[in-house]
C-alpha cells in the first residue's frame, strides 16, 4: 500500500509508514495498562506521560479490529502509545476494540518486528483492513478483565533509533540495496514529510507571507485555494481518442520491415482518427446550418398539454419571434440559424420561418398528401360535429374536384388579367352537373349568393347592369360598428339579394308545376306572370291544397280568388304587377276593402317596400279590427297574408295561418317583414331586421342540426337558411362536416367578393370556425385550402398552386392581418416545393442557352403581393436546394443553385457528382444521376413559341443522367457568360477542369479497343504524375510533394489516375511488343524503352505516396508493375 504522503513506487506493498510497528509491538504489548486513559495527539505519546482524562471515542470508531478492549479503555492514538511508560489497550485509530480471551500486543505503525506469541492477534495497521466483531462483545470484555499492571520496555526506543540509523545509512548509499523501493520510513523521514505537507519547511517567512496575501486575496474574490488546487490535482490529462493507441518505436529498429508496418500502422491510425475528426465537424457544421429548435416553445407546448401551464393565446406570435444570437432560454433555446441571404432580415420577418426548423406557423399549412379517401377531418371542431369526416371516395366527387380546378385556374387568369370573373355562376355550373349526392340546395345557395352581389354571367357583355369587382365588398362587411353607413346598406344588400332569391325561385316552381300539368293550368296562349299565377293557383285548387276544406275564398266571378292572385303575385316577387292588378280591380276590392287599394300603390312604388307613418298605424288598425273581431273560419287567409306583407302587421307573429308554407316560404316571410332603418328613430315594435333573422335561424340550427343531425331536408336546407341570412362563416363551417369540396369553393367565391371574416393566426390552430375579440365568426381560410390541396396535388400540382395563391386574397385586409396571410400564403408554398420536389415545374428552367424559364410560382407573383418578388423566390429556392443537395438530388440541386444565382455552389455541387463517379472502378459502370422531370405541357404552351424540333423548349439543361456531362454543360455554360464565370472561385473552376479531364482518361481507357495513347497524353496534360521526368528524382519527389496542395476531390482519385497511367503504359507496351503501333524496329524499341523508364517513375513515385494512396491500391500496383517493366 502507497504511503499517504508520497506516492510510493508500485512493487512497495507496506502500509503507510512501513512496517516498523510490528517488533515495536512486541514490546509494548507485555506492558500492563494503567486505569487512566490516554488523550488522542496527532503523533500519539511519543515520550510523555498520560494525564487521566474520561475517554473520548475515535472518530474511526467502527473499523474492523480483532484485539480485546480493558475495562478502562485508553484513547486511541495514530502511533497507538510509543514510548509511554503506562500500558495502555492495544487499539489503533482506525480500528474499534474487540473482545478476546487475553491480552493483544499493541500494533504499531512504524514496524513488524517478531512479536512474542500471544493469544490475540496484532491488531491491524492504520490502514488496514481486519474482520469486525459484534459491538455487545465489546461491552463484554471491557467489563470482564481488569487493567494490568504497568512494565517498563526501554528496548523499544533502541530499536527504532537503531533502524533510524540503519535507513540513514542506506539513503547515504552504504546499502547494497539502493535501486530497491524503500519499504519502511523513520521518524526523520515522517517528520520531513509532514513538515513538506504542512509547508513549513519547503517555504521561507516571506515566502509563507507571500502566500497568506494570496489567500487573502484569492478568498476576498470567493476563491477556495484549497478546494481549487484539489480539483487542479483530480485532472487527469488523457491524450485523444484517435491518438491514444499509437505505438512509437522508442528505438532504432534494425528489422525495416517491422519499423515500416509500424509506420504504416501509425499513418493508418491517424488517417482514421483525422477521418473521424472530420465527420466530427461536418455533422457539427450541418447541425449549425440546417437545426433551428426553439426549445423553449417546445416546453410550453408540453406543459400546456398536460395541463402544467394555462394556455396562451400569443403562443404563436411568440414562437415566431426571431432570437437574437447568444441568447438562451431557460429550456436550452438553440440560437442556430441555417445559411440565410444578405440582407434578407425584412423578408425572414415578413415571409415567415423555415420549414428546416420550428415554423412559426406551428404545424403544416397543407397538410400531408392523401390518395382522395379522407376518413377523418383536420379540424377538431368539424370532428366533434360529424361522426364521419368528410370524403370524396366516388368517381363523380373526383370528376366535380377536377372541374372546379379548372374553375379556380380559369379565376387566377382573369385576376392575372385584372378582368372581373363570375366566380358563383361558374361554381354553380359545376355544381348543378349530375352525379353524386350532393343536395339541390347547394345550387339555391349559389344562386342567392349570386342575387347579393349581384353578379351578371357575362361581364364582358353586362352592358348598363352593374358588375361586381374583386374584395368589392370587403370594407362594408368587416366594418365592426353596426349602426355604420357601410354595415347598414351591406345588411340591406343581403336582405334584398335573399329575398329576391327565393322568389325566383319560387317563380320557377310555379312554372315547372305548370309545366308538369298544362291540362289543369290551361295557362292559354298568353303567358304572362299574372296568367301564370292564376293557373298556378287553379292546379293548387284542383289539388285540394289551395286552402283549408272549411274556408271560403273571395273570389272575383266566383273563379277566381283575389287575395291569393295579389299573395302569389307577392310572392314571386312581381309587386307591380300585384299593384296593377289591384288597380285594374278597384271596384271589386274598394267594395271588400277600400283602403287597400291605397295601400298597395305606395308599397310598389317605395324602393325600400314601406308605407309613411299615418298608413302604417292606419293599416295596423284595420288588421287587428279583423284579426280579433271577425267570426272564425270568416276570414279569407290570403287577405290577411296580404295585409300582413304589406303593412308589417303584428311583427311579433311572423307567420301566416290557414296558409301551406314550405321552408322557403316562411324564410320569404321574415324578409318580407325585415327593414333595415336606424333604429334609434323607428318605433320600438316595429324593429325587425337582419339581426333578428340571424337569432331565428340559429336557433332552428340549435334545435335541429346539432351534431350530425340533418333534420327536415337534410343539411342543405340549413345551409341554405345559413346562406340567406349572411351567416357565411357558420355556412361554410357547417357544410364542411359533410361535403368539404363543396364548402371550399363557396369559400373561395365568398372570399374573392370579401364576404368571409378569415380568422388570424394567434386563433385556435386546429378549429376551422373560430371567433374574434368582439364575437364575430372567422373562417380558418387559409389551412382550409392547404388541406383541400392534399386530395390532388400529387397528380396536378399546379391546381394546387392556383388553390394556394389564393390565400393571398385576403392580402388587403386592414392592420397586421393582411400581412399573416401573406405570410402563410408563401408558407404554403414553401411547403409545397420542398414536398413535391417538382422544382423545375414549381420554381423554373433554364435552357441550354441559359435562358431562364419561369416556373408556376413565378408565374403567378402578381397574385401573391410580394414587395420583392426575387428575394422570395431566392428564399424558396436556397431551401428547396438544400434539402434536395442533403437526399443527394444531385440535377435538382444544381437547378435550384443556379436559380438562386449561387453559381459558385453549382460548380462545388457538380464537381462533387463527378469525383464521386470517377471513384468508381474502371469494370463498373458510371453511377447515373436522377434526371429532372420534364415540365408540364401547359407551362410550354405558356412560353414563347420555339421550333418543334428544338429539344431546349421540353428539357433542362440539368435533365441529364452523367455528371460528367452535367459538369460540362454548366462549365460551358459559365464560362461562356462573363457574368457567372466571375462569380465562381478559381479553385473550383480548376478542380472541374482536373476532374472533366479525368474524365476524358476514362473514357479513352474504356473505348474498344482502348486509346491508351491519348490517355497519357491526357495523363500528362494534367501533371498530377511524373510522366515526364526520365528518371529524375527531384523531379518526381516534386511531384509526390505537390499532392499535398491538390483539392480533396481531385486528391481522392489520384490512385485511380495511377492505375490507369501504369494500365495505359502496359498496354501500350503489350501493343508494341505485337507489331500494332505503326514503328519501325528501331523506333520501336525506343518508344518501349522510353514507356518501361515512365513505368519505373510511376513506381517511384507510388512508394513515396504509398500512404496517401486509397486501400488496396498500393497492392494493384505492384502487381502492375512487372507489366510497365517497373522492376
Amino acid at each position: 500500500m502507497s504511503s499517504i504522503f508520497d506516492k510510493q513506487p508500485a512493487t512497495n506493498t507496506g502500509n503507510t509508514f512501513g512496517h516498523l510497528a510490528n517488533s515495536a509491538g512486541a514490546a509494548t504489548t507485555a506492558q500492563p495498562q494503567q486505569s487512566q486513559s490516554a488523550t488522542s495527539n496527532i503523533f500519539g505519546n511519543l515520550g510523555g506521560q498520560q494525564q487521566p482524562q474520561p475517554p473520548q471515542p475515535s472518530i474511526f470508531a467502527n473499523l474492523g479490529s480483532s484485539q480485546a478492549q480493558q475495562s478502562q479503555p485508553a484513547q486511541p492514538s495514530m502511533f497507538s502509545g510509543l514510548g509511554s511508560s503506562q500500558p495502555q489497550q492495544t487499539s489503533s485509530i482506525f480500528a474499534a476494540p474487540k473482545p478476546a480471551a487475553t491480552q493483544s500486543p499493541a500494533p504499531s505503525i512504524f514496524a513488524q518486528a517478531p512479536q512474542p506469541a500471544t493469544t490475540q492477534s496484532s491488531a491491524p495497521s492504520i490502514f488496514a483492513q481486519a474482520p469486525q466483531q459484534q459491538q455487545n462483545q465489546v461491552s463484554q470484555s471491557t467489563e470482564q478483565q481488569p487493567p494490568p499492571p504497568r512494565l517498563s520496555q526501554p528496548a523499544y526506543f533502541e530499536s527504532l533509533l537503531e533502524k533510524g540509523r540503519k535507513r540513514t545509512r542506506d539513503a547515504d548509499g552504504a546499502s547494497n540495496f539502493g535501486d530497491l523501493p524503500a519499504l519502511q520510513l523513520g521518524l526523520s523521514d515522517i517528520a520531513r514529510r509532514v513538515r513538506e505537507i504542512g509547508g513549513v519547511g519547503a517555504q521561507s517567512p516571506a515566502d509563507r507571507a507571500a502566500d497568506s496575501k494570496a489567500h487573502y486575496l484569492l478568498a476576498a474574490s470567493g476563491i477556495n485555494p484549497g478546494t481549487t488546487r484539489r480539483d487542479l490535482d483530480a485532472l487527469q490529462v488523457q491524450p485523444g481518442a484517435g491518438y491514444s493507441d499509437l505505438q512509437v518505436p522508442a528505438e532504432w529498429d534494425p528489422d525495416t520491415n517491422r519499423y515500416m508496418d509500424q509506420m504504416q500502422q501509425q499513418s493508418t491510425l491517424k488517417m482514421i482518427s483525422e477521418g473521424i475528426e472530420r465527420a466530427h465537424r461536418n455533422f457539427d457544421a450541418y447541425l449549425d446550418e440546417n437545426i433551428d429548435i426553439n426549445w423553449e416553445a417546445q416546453r410550453k407546448k408540453i406543459y400546456e398539454h398536460f395541463g402544467l401551464a394555462a394556455r396562451s393565446s400569443d403562443r404563436s406570435d411568440a414562437a415566431s419571434q426571431p432570437m437574437s444570437p447568444g441568447v438562451t432560454g431557460s429550456f436550452g433555446r438553440s440560437t442556430r440559424r441555417g445559411p440565410t441571404l444578405k440582407g434578407d432580415q425584412s423578408t425572414q420577418s415578413t415571409l415567415g420561418r423555415s420549414i428546416f426548423g420550428q415554423s412559426s406557423l406551428q404545424k403544416s399549412v397543407i397538410g400531408t398528401p392523401n390518395d382522395g379517401h379522407r376518413t377523418a377531418s383536420l379540424f377538431t371542431d368539424v370532428e366533434d360535429r360529424s361522426g364521419q369526416g368528410p370524403v370524396a371516395e366516388d368517381r363523380f366527387s373526383r370528376e366535380k374536384q377536377g372541374k372546379f380546378g379548372e374553375k379556380v385556374q380559369a379565376l387566377n387568369r382573369a385576376r392575372l388579367q385584372e378582368k372581373p370573373y363570375p366566380i358563383f355562376h361558374e361554381l354553380r355550373n359545376v355544381q348543378m352537373q349530375p352525379g353524386g349526392e350532393s343536395p339541390s340546395q347547394l345550387v339555391d345557395a349559389y344562386k342567392a349568393l349570386i342575387d347579393i352581389v349581384q353578379e351578371q354571367p357575362d361581364p364582358d357583355n353586362a352592358g348598363q347592369a352593374p358588375v361586381p369587382k374583386q374584395r368589392q365588398f370587403l370594407n362594408a362587411y368587416l366594418d365592426e360598428s353596426p349602426n355604420s353607413a357601410k354595415q347598414v346598406e351591406m345588411r340591406k344588400r343581403i336582405l334584398e339579394g335573399s329575398k329576391k332569391s327565393l322568389e325566383k325561385q319560387f317563380f320557377e316552381s310555379v312554372e315547372i308545376l305548370i309545366n308538369r300539368n298544362p291540362r289543369e293550368a290551361n295557362l292559354g296562349g298568353s303567358p304572362t306572370p299574372l296568367n301564370k299565377v292564376r293557373a298556378y293557383i287553379r292546379v293548387r285548387d284542383i289539388r285540394k291544397d289551395l286552402k283549408p276544406d272549411e274556408l271560403e275564398l273571395q273570389k272575383i266571378d266566383e273563379t277566381e280568388p283575389m287575395w291569393a292572385v295579389v299573395y302569389f303575385l307577392l310572392r314571386c316577387g312581381l309587386v307591380t304587377e300585384a299593384a296593377d292588378y289591384v288597380k285594374v280591380n278597384a271596384q271589386i276590392f274598394k267594395a271588400v276593402e277600400r283602403n287597400f287599394g291605397v295601400y298597395m300603390n305606395v308599397y310598389a312604388a317605395d324602393k325600400e317596400r314601406r308605407l309613411p307613418r299615418n298608413l302604417q298605424d292606419r293599416i295596423n288598425s284595420e288588421y287587428q279590427q279583423k284579426s280579433r273581431m271577425a267570426p272564425e273560419n270568416s276570414l279569407d287567409p290570403y287577405k290577411m297574408a296580404c295585409y300582413k306583407i304589406v303593412g308589417r302587421c303584428e311583427l311579433s307573429k311572423r307567420t301566416i295561418e290557414n296558409i301551406n308554407q314550405s321552408s322557403n316560404d316562411w324564410l320569404w316571410l321574415q324578409f318580407c317583414l325585415a327593414r333595415e332603418v336606424s333604429r334609434v328613430e323607428e318605433v320600438a315594435g316595429d324593429v325587425f331586421g337582419l339581426e333578428e333573422i340571424r337569432e331565428s335561424v340559429s336557433e332552428i340550427g340549435q334545435r335541429h342540426y346539432q351534431k350530425g343531425q340533418e333534420g327536415l331536408g337534410g343539411y342543405g336546407t340549413y345551409f341554405h337558411l345559413l346562406v340567406l341570412a349572411g351567416m357565411f362563416e357558420q355556412a361554410i363551417s357547417f357544410l364542411y362536416s359533410y361535403s368539404y369540396i363543396a364548402a371550399v369553393h363557396f369559400a373561395v367565391g365568398l372570399c374573392y367578393y370579401g364576404l368571409l371574416r378569415v380568422s388570424d393566426l394567434a386563433g385556435a390552430e386546429n378549429d376551422l370556425l373560430t371567433h374574434n375579440t368582439k364575437e364575430q365568426p372567422q373562417i380558418s381560410f387559409g389551412r382550409m385550402l392547404g388541406y383541400y390541396t392534399s386530395d390532388f396535388r400529387t397528380s396536378n400540382l399546379e391546381v394546387a398552386v392556383d388553390y394556394i395563391v389564393l390565400i393571398c386574397l385576403n392580402i388587403d385586409l386592414p392592420g397586421a392581418a393582411g400581412n399573416a396571410q401573406a405570410s402563410l400564403c408563401h408558407e404554403a408554398l414553401r411547403e409545397l416545393v420542398l414536398e413535391s420536389r417538382e422544382f423545375a415545374q414549381l420554381l423554373g428552367d433554364i435552357r441550354k442557352d441559359g435562358t431562364r424559364l419561369k416556373g408556376t410560382i413565378e408565374q403567378r407573383l402578381q397574385l401573391i403581393g410580394l414587395a420583392d418578388q426575387e428575394m422570395f423566390l431566392k428564399t424558396v429556392t436556397v431551401q428547396a436546394a438544400s434539402v434536395a443537395d442533403d437526399n443527394g438530388r444531385t440535377t435538382d440541386a444544381v437547378l435550384l443553385y443556379h436559380l438562386a444565382e449561387d453559381y459558385d455552389n453549382v460548380i462545388a455541387i457538380v464537381n462533387r457528382a463527378l469525383s464521386d463517379s470517377l471513384a468508381t472502378d474502371l469494370s463498373e459502370p458510371e453511377p447515373a444521376l436522377a434526371p429532372l422531370k420534364p415540365r408540364s405541357t401547359s407551362q410550354q404552351q405558356q412560353q414563347p413559341q420555339e421550333p418543334a424540333e428544338d429539344p431546349n423548349s421540353s428539357f433542362s439543361l440539368t435533365s441529364v443522367t452523367s455528371p460528367a456531362t452535367l459538369a460540362r454543360n454548366m462549365i460551358s455554360l459559365y464560362d461562356s457568360q462573363p457574368l457567372y464565370h466571375s462569380l465562381v472561385r478559381p479553385l473550383n473552376r480548376t478542380t472541374c477542369g482536373l476532374l472533366l479531364t479525368l474524365s476524358t482518361i476514362r473514357t479513352y481507357l474504356l473505348s474498344d479497343p482502348p486509346n491508351y495513347p491519348a490517355a497519357l497524353s491526357a495523363i500528362a496534360s494534367t501533371g498530377l504524375l511524373p510522366l515526364s521526368a526520365r528518371g529524375s528524382i527531384p523531379d518526381i519527389r516534386a511531384a509526390a510533394n505537390a499532392v499535398n496542395a491538390l483539392p480533396q476531390l481531385v486528391a481522392r482519385n489520384l490512385g485511380n489516375l495511377l492505375m490507369w497511367a501504369i494500365m495505359a503504359v502496359g498496354g501500350e507496351r503489350r501493343r508494341l511488343e505485337e507489331g500494332k503501333g505503326g514503328f519501325v524496329d528501331q523506333g520501336r524499341e525506343s518508344v518501349r524503352e522510353e514507356l518501361r523508364g515512365v513505368g519505373r517513375d510511376l513506381m517511384c513515385f507510388a512508394g513515396l505516396v504509398r500512404y496517401r494512396l486509397e486501400r488496396g491500391v498500393w497492392e494493384a500496383v505492384v502487381r502492375a508493375g512487372a507489366d510497365v517493366g517497373g522492376y
